[in-house]
């Protein structure tokens, strides 16, 4: 199912469906400020099972896999970190980074990597925002374009209703995008690495 929404100001009625589905456990597909992703609430296990199995990642990778927050509060509720480090992410979001944080123990085991690290991002884009605000939890997405296979090319949401249609229930069309991925930031031990260079500022 393909629902049509305007992106600067989507309908809330016009994204029940994919709400709906969320709340029943299923995967979406839906526009970010970084691109097309894929998407299940955090406490879908079947979700996460496949997503992962969508992202080609089993739970022995060293990638984590990512939620979408709203608030400030559920970073720190989902993610651990020092003072210095809550400074730092308060100024960064919202907008297009994601954090690998240590996952605090309100996070799925099925979310975290070997490491026990989860990825957290606040985007600030109002279709993500309505999403997570109606689904009433965070939001486990990954980005349907591998960013790692070269040059990324336009998105299109006809092309994904065909190749998905067995393991997506709806997709939220927002037009053509080009995926433009975030920047990856890594907070392990007081310090802060650059894992990934993308469309947020970042000078250490």
């Amino acid at each position: 199912m393909r629902v049509h929404v305007e992106p600067e100001r989507p309908n809330p009625r016009k994204l029940q469906p994919a709400v709906d589905a969320l709340k029943r456990g299923q995967v979406i597909v839906y526009p970010t400020d970084t691109g097309y992703a894929f998407g299940c609430a955090l406490s879908s296990v079947k979700g996460i099972t496949a997503i992962r199995k969508l992202k080609g990642l089993d739970e022995k990778s060293h990638k984590p896999l990512t939620m979408i927050v709203t608030e400030l509060s559920e970073v720190g509720r989902y993610g651990v970190m020092s003072n210095s480090h809550f400074r730092l992410i308060r100024r960064l979001l919202p907008g297009p980074y994601t954090l690998i944080l240590k996952a605090s123990a309100d996070v799925p085991r099925s979310m975290y990597n070997r490491h026990h690290e989860v990825g957290i991002r606040m985007p600030d884009h109002p279709i993500c925002s309505l999403l997570v605000g109606e689904l009433g939890e965070p939001l486990l997405t990954g980005s349907v374009t591998p960013y790692d296979d070269g040059v990324p090319e336009l998105e299109e949401p006809e092309a994904y209703e065909q190749q998905y249609a067995r393991e997506v229930a709806v997709l939220v069309d927002a037009g053509p995008l080009w995926p433009d991925p975030s920047t990856v930031l890594r907070f392990v031990d007081g310090e802060v690495e650059l894992v990934r260079q993308g469309k947020g500022e970042f000078n250490p």
